[in-house]
């Protein structure tokens, strides 16, 4: 059933709607609920995922796809990669992913401690680069690197702690 939903990738997660119609894939998916969500009036600005500001949501939007398209796949290439040269240079592309992403948190989060811009609640770009600490923190182990540290990436070694902390991550996110 999951397969047919979802025929141009043929894989999960799929969110299947009452009416029989599918939405496809994490960060689809999430923005789905916040339309729906913002939509309904019933949701408080805290509990929304995405900033009011247009423009913002479209910044959040356009980093969220730079960790699907950029960072996730330079990240895996670390533990996949079939020489050291090739190794090397996807760790290399690994930090220079990161290094924009400490940019982009310097200019999304106000100074707070999420991506979102709130002290108390993650966001999508929290989630979307959140969901992948699991995974980096065993690639930085199994090949005895350091991607997020307080040297290279101060703002994001503290907004990894922190999200790693939060309530909702602390179950999948142990450092």
């Amino acid at each position: 059933r999951l397969l047919a939903a979802n025929p141009v990738y043929g894989k999960i997660p799929v969110l299947l709607l009452p009416d029989g119609r599918a939405i496809c894939e994490s960060a689809v998916i999430i923005q789905y609920i916040e339309d729906v969500a913002r939509g309904s009036g019933g949701a408080e600005a805290s509990s929304l995922l995405l900033p009011d500001d247009p423009y913002e949501r479209a910044m959040h939007r356009f980093w969220t796809a730079f960790i699907d398209d950029k960072f996730w796949p330079a990240l895996d290439a670390v533990s996949l990669a079939p020489t050291p040269g090739a190794r090397a240079q996807a760790v290399e592309d690994t930090r220079a992913a990161l290094s924009l992403l400490e940019v982009a948190f310097k200019d999304r989060s106000n100074g707070r401690a999420f991506f979102s811009g709130g002290d108390a609640a993650p966001g999508l770009l929290d989630l979307a680069l959140g969901c992948f600490l699991p995974a980096l923190r065993a690639c930085e182990r199994l090949h005895g690197l350091s991607l997020i540290d307080a040297s290279a990436t101060p703002l994001l070694d503290g907004w990894s702690q922190r999200f790693a902390a939060h309530p909702a991550a602390k179950r999948v996110c142990r450092t």
